[in-house]
């Protein structure tokens, strides 16, 4: 293969990298006659004097009066002064540029600046191409192992969903046999495994959600969020009278994104907002969109139980919860899910609170 001239004087150019014991050449410049293309190609030896002192030293070499015959490529005699400038990463060289000039048997100080700039510039590519190639061959793993991960979730959840329904079938029949033989703790503890199962099932359900939403390919369409808004209103508040609840919506914008899983995100945030705000009297949910220079930011804010502050991080990671059970029901899940959901399109979730004095979440999607 060949690559234009260089312009720093009449420089002749090949790039070279290791096979074996021997250096062979990959590109070089159109100048280089045949009969030296052929030695190149058929590869310098790996002990030539100057090529193996680049090894060593990982650093430019620049050799004056350069001797053809001692490098073994006696056809290249015509040359007068050659620089060898080492390609590498991480103190290994991989590859060797050499320059030949047959303009002058020396090289001046500019023109040794110039290519160990030269030098340093290929370098810096080289690592910076080797640090990508790592970063996505990680990025591939990670895919791959929470790929598994995901399968493995989604199977387990499914394969308990039989023994979780023949606990309730079984508790259920062992009450109807027993009839008024049931005396004691007996009622208690049917009724505790009875509940222990019913929340399992929820588990379940949540899991398999979980999985789906990230096995699922995004459909993205144009979504208007003031119309999924009411809607879900309408639909975790069918009759209005039922609580007291001053809903603040402000304008909301179209955005880009997957309106199947978005509801999901809406509908996770306004039931929670409804849900930790209903032991206060006169509850205040708040909706509200920021428009910022590359993405829009959608906030659902309430005035109900709020959290410490502290534990922020844990809130959108899977089975956490900030309170207990006989407080809100709940299995953890929903937020996590409202996270992933997010940065499949490309976005961020945050959240702040204070005890008793309510919380805010929201999330970021990039602009379409």
């Amino acid at each position: 293969m060949k690559v234009a001239r260089s312009s720093l004087k009449q420089v002749s150019v090949a790039y070279y990298e290791r096979s074996n014991d021997r250096w062979v050449a990959q590109v070089w410049s159109e100048d280089v006659l045949p009969d030296i293309v052929t030695q190149i190609c058929a590869g310098i030896p790996q002990d030539a004097p100057n090529f193996a002192e680049v090894e060593r030293g990982g650093v430019p070499l620049f050799v004056d009066g350069w001797d053809a015959t001692r490098e073994h490529i006696s056809s290249a005699e015509s040359y007068g002064a050659v620089a060898l400038l080492p390609v590498g990463a991480q103190g290994a060289v991989r590859g060797l540029f050499t320059l030949g000039t047959q303009d002058a048997r020396s090289w001046t100080e500019r023109e040794r600046a110039t290519l160990r700039a030269l030098g340093r510039g290929l370098n810096l590519a080289v690592e910076r191409a080797n640090a990508m190639q790592h970063l996505t061959e990680e990025r591939r793993k990670l895919e791959a192992a929470n790929e598994e991960l995901e399968a493995f979730a989604y199977s387990v959840s499914h394969d308990l969903r039989t023994p979780v329904r023949h606990i309730v079938s079984f508790s259920s029949l062992l009450r109807q046999a027993l009839g008024a033989d049931l005396n004691g703790r007996a009622p208690r503890y049917l009724t505790v495994i009875e509940e222990a199962a019913q929340r399992m099932h929820t588990l379940i359900d949540a899991m398999l959600d979980l999985s789906r939403t990230s096995r699922l390919p995004l459909r993205v369409t144009r979504v208007h969020l003031d119309h999924l808004v009411a809607q879900l209103r309408q639909e975790l508040l069918p009759e209005p009278t039922a609580r007291a609840v001053r809903w603040e919506i402000r304008p909301l914008p179209p955005i880009m994104g997957d309106a199947d899983t978005l509801r999901q995100v809406m509908m996770n945030l306004l039931s929670n907002a409804l849900k930790y705000s209903q032991h206060r009297d006169g509850a205040v949910i708040e909706v509200w969109a920021e428009e910022r220079p590359a993405e829009w930011a959608v906030f659902v804010r309430d005035n109900g139980a709020g959290f410490d502050p502290r534990y922020t991080d844990k809130l959108f990671t899977v089975f956490q919860r900030l309170h207990r059970q006989d407080e809100f029901e709940g299995v953890g899940v929903g937020l996590a899910n409202v996270r992933r959901i997010i940065q499949r399109h490309g976005g961020q979730v945050m959240a702040s609170g204070v005890p008793g004095a309510g919380a805010t979440f929201g999330f970021t999607l990039p602009k379409g």
